[in-house]
């Protein structure tokens, strides 16, 4: 159960770890240029558009190419040994034997 919950926990800090690194430069950038022509609009539809065109670009673009890099950084640690891929996950347990309900 502990090999299941460590993981879950780092699929999860993966996949959270790529979408920031998916993210945070597509922001960046969108507000570089764009942040001042933001500023006319009312705010929630300055981040209205802004969200639009963020989501669009990191779906399409940014998080594609960052899979794109964790798989061949995976690959390249897993050539070299530095990364070994986890021993399947295992059941442990018997299983129940059922018996027919007894008429007594």
């Amino acid at each position: 159960m502990y090999r299941q919950l460590n993981h879950s926990l780092m699929v999860r800090v993966k996949k959270t770890t790529r979408i920031w690194l998916a993210v945070y430069p597509t922001v960046l950038i969108f507000l570089t240029i764009f942040g001042d022509a933001l500023k006319e609009f009312p705010f929630p539809l300055g981040v209205l558009v802004s969200t639009l065109v963020v989501v669009i670009i990191v779906s399409n673009v940014t998080d594609p190419l960052v899979g794109k890099v964790f798989y061949h950084l995976g690959g390249t640690l897993r050539k070299s040994g530095l990364y070994s891929e986890a021993a399947p996950l295992v059941n442990n347990t018997a299983p129940v034997e059922r018996s027919a309900p007894s008429d007594n």
